[in-house]
């Protein structure tokens, strides 16, 4: 594989400032080496023999290999520390983006075990909690050129949690079919379809189902998964959860003063919650979030489904803490509390709301751990490259400008000449003497001028039309080149969105084989803010 890179503007202004190095870190961030992070990690204490306890019993339903094995193991050493970053558990992985914060993880925590001569365990947390299945009931699949959005339908009308939707075998395995029937058979198709139905057998929920694929397909690198809903991990937030649910004002206040400071400095809210909003959800099968009603003093859920004073919350927390879980902004303090995070590996909307919660982290007298951009690729196949010579676009042409200026410039060069010029006389031509007809109507009767006037529009309507018709037929005819653009259009720039965003590593694996992401995983990359450019 062969790699270039560019400086491609990220999805938010803070998360390009911050990738560039223009941002004004100390106003969002605590900025400092890994070396100061680690001695700083070394004061602290972290529930080690019970956080390895669960995630050895939960690795075991995976037959996780013995470099993850050993990877959990090394969490017990008082000296190992973690780089950590999540996504939301997504059918057959979710979008691009989610292989490449793992091959983030990865790379940055093999880099930093060699430099710092400690153990750096690669930690990937699933937010199986979520429950806004929406984002995650999908892939996106080519159909007729275009992008569509091939939806998994048991998951359709789903309100519930990731980690608490059974999967139906058969119904999954079906869809599954159906989704590499769109790829096209090659030859790793089948051993790719019995890879995939195998995962299918390991699994019991949708986040089953994610992380076997995820924890077999990073098995050698010994990726280590954080399920996020999971009950025996719910026990051990326990403790830090009463003291969210006690210091939620706090967190609240520091927010919002954190959110007021990055307003005057010119950049948007990315967290938007409401002043009353306690942080923390309660489940009872339905996800609901925890508000606190200062004159009544208790904790309600919006419904009134829920209330609960501060002593029955605590005592709802002790009793069943798996009924329990964090919001966008406790989240990172969770995943704080839990592990010695040598750094967070973040896309660039976790950028952006990160940087509001400097001040929360202050609260609690800690650091934020150092904010790692994820690695953002392009993969570019080689029929792609071989389209991109021959319409003489260079790839940061399509990723930036897309495909459309360069196809309406090469089809206005290979039309006949003077072609647009020729119908916009034909309008003036036509207008003029329709005005004529109308003053010749108008003397004959005045109330003919409403029909008059449509009729013109028709006749100018009727040219426009045969400019089209001929433009398409013309466009037919050269359909080999223009095809080209198309297929460029729909590899790098789908929907006119980074092709990271939309389409889905299965099809790649089906092409370039089931080895394809290690390859990927092996590729010398450097932390430049840059992004690859991936030739295939």
């Amino acid at each position: 594989m062969e790699v270039i890179e560019l400086s491609l503007p990220a999805t938010n202004r803070l998360a390009t400032e911050y990738i560039e190095g223009k941002f004004p870190v100390s106003e969002a961030f605590h900025s400092y080496s890994f070396e100061q992070r680690l001695r700083e990690l070394q004061k602290r204490t972290y529930a080690r023999e019970a956080l390895a306890d669960h995630l050895l019993t939960y690795h075991q339903k995976f037959q996780a290999s013995r470099e993850t094995i050993a990877n959990i193991e090394k969490l017990r050493q008082r000296e190992s520390v973690v780089v950590i970053g999540g996504q939301q558990a997504g059918l057959l992985t979710g979008p691009l983006y989610t292989i490449y914060k793992i091959i983030s993880i990865i790379v940055l925590a093999k880099q930093q075990e060699k430099q710092l001569g400690v153990p750096v365990v690669p930690i990937f947390w699933v937010a199986s909690e979520d429950h806004d299945i929406s984002e995650i009931n999908y892939v996106h699949i080519a159909e007729h050129g275009k992008v569509k959005k091939y939806v998994y339908p048991p998951l359709a009308k789903e309100k519930r949690m990731a980690a608490h939707i059974d999967i139906d075998a058969d119904a999954l395995k079906h869809w599954i079919d159906d989704v590499l029937k769109t790829y096209g058979e090659t030859d790793v198709t089948n051993e790719l379809r019995a890879y995939i139905h195998e995962c299918i057998t390991r699994s019991d929920t949708v986040t089953d189902f994610f992380v076997a694929i995820i924890l077999t397909l990073f098995a050698k690198e010994g990726i280590v998964v954080v399920d996020a809903a999971h009950p025996q991990l719910r026990a051990i937030e326990r403790e830090w959860f009463m003291t969210l649910a006690y210091e939620h004002k706090a967190i609240t206040n520091a927010l919002q003063t954190q959110q007021r400071h990055l307003a005057q400095l010119g950049y948007a809210r990315a967290i938007d919650v409401s002043p009353l909003c306690a942080h923390l959800f309660y489940d009872d099968g339905q996800r609901r979030l925890l508000y606190y009603d200062d004159d009544k003093q208790h904790f309600y859920t919006k419904d009134g489904a829920y209330r609960f004073t501060p002593d029955e919350l605590r005592q709802r927390i002790e009793s069943e803490p798996q009924s329990f879980s964090n919001n966008v902004v406790t989240r990172p303090l969770m995943q704080e509390w839990l592990f010695p995070t040598l750094a967070f590996i973040a896309g660039p909307g976790e950028i952006a709301y990160w940087a509001e919660l400097k001040r929360v982290f202050e609260h609690f007298h800690w650091h934020m751990p150092p904010i790692v951009p994820r690695l953002s690729f392009t993969l570019v196949e080689r029929h792609i490259a071989t389209d991109l010579a021959d319409v003489r676009m260079t790839v940061e042409e399509a990723l930036t400008k897309g495909t459309k200026e360069a196809l309406d410039t090469w089809v206005r060069t290979n039309q006949p000449a003077p072609f647009d010029e020729t119908f916009d006389e034909a309008k003036k031509q036509m207008a003029h003497i329709h005005k004529q007809l109308r003053q010749l109507g108008m003397q004959i009767d005045p109330h003919l001028e409403g029909v008059m006037l449509k009729n013109a529009e028709r006749i100018e309507t009727q040219i426009d039309y045969l400019q089209q018709l001929i433009t398409r037929r013309m466009l037919q005819k050269h359909n080999v080149h223009v095809r080209k653009y198309e297929r460029i259009e729909l590899s790098l720039r789908p929907n006119n969105m980074p092709q990271e965003r939309v389409w889905n590593i299965t099809y790649y694996m089906n092409r370039y084989g089931l080895d394809f992401v290690s390859r990927l995983l092996h590729v010398d990359y450097r932390w430049n803010g840059m992004h690859k450019i991936v030739y295939l």
